[in-house]
């Protein structure tokens, strides 16, 4: 699995409202650090969201 840093995601959108339009910026920053970290919750020691390839 490619982790992608909060800074790389930003940019990707940057880059991605460059090319297709739209207003630059971010609503709720704590909003973003949930979505972003999502994937990785577990609980009673098991990963919510597996990968098959972890």
């Amino acid at each position: 699995m490619i982790i992608l840093s909060k800074e790389q995601i930003l940019l990707l959108h940057t880059q991605l409202l460059e090319e297709t339009g739209g207003s630059d910026g971010i609503r709720d920053d704590g909003l973003l650090d949930s979505a972003l970290n999502a994937p990785f919750h577990s609980f009673g020691n098991t990963n919510v969201y597996p990968s098959s390839k972890m």
